[in-house]
């Protein structure tokens, strides 16, 4: 499958999770403009199958706190504690790797490995993200920082 397949299929996976299960939109790209100075949330995933790969992403705190909130159904002025917080970057990554690969064309089920947390600072996010995204729900707006991984395999 092309590379470019996998950038589409990215974007709208991420959609189709905020939209369902978080209330929230993809408006775009994001505009590289200092946004990553804002303190941000990371997790990533592995998946195995045919192809195999990893899942990082990276939630700017606002849009973390918005989809945190709209997510586990808080009241509109109830701020989600911080550790509560990890947790639903942790799914988030868990949902759109799903998503994701529901995309995918192939006879083989795919394993998912447990979401975790990345630390601040991984070198991983140090690299250009193969998405950024401007997301959010008009109250918690920010972005995300997706990077996807896939490795391929001779058959």
């Amino acid at each position: 499958m092309p590379d470019n397949d996998w950038d589409e299929m990215l974007v709208a996976a991420t959609g189709e999770v905020l939209e369902t299960m978080f209330f929230a939109s993809v408006y775009g790209p994001a505009q590289l403009d200092g946004a990553a100075a804002e303190p941000r949330l990371a997790a990533r995933l592995g998946f195995e199958g045919t192809p195999s790969g990893i899942l990082t992403l990276s939630v700017s705190e606002p849009a973390v706190r918005g989809l945190a909130a709209n997510f586990l159904g808080a009241e509109q002025d109830d701020q989600v504690p911080f550790a509560q917080l990890g947790g639903v970057v942790c799914e988030l990554a868990n949902m759109i790797c799903g998503a994701l690969l529901t995309r995918v064309q192939t006879e083989v089920h795919f394993r998912l490995s447990s979401p975790e947390l990345v630390p601040d600072g991984d070198p991983g996010l140090h690299s250009a993200p193969r998405q950024s995204l401007a997301v959010g729900d008009g109250v918690g707006d920010g972005t995300i920082d997706l990077w996807l991984a896939v490795e391929h395999h001779a058959n």
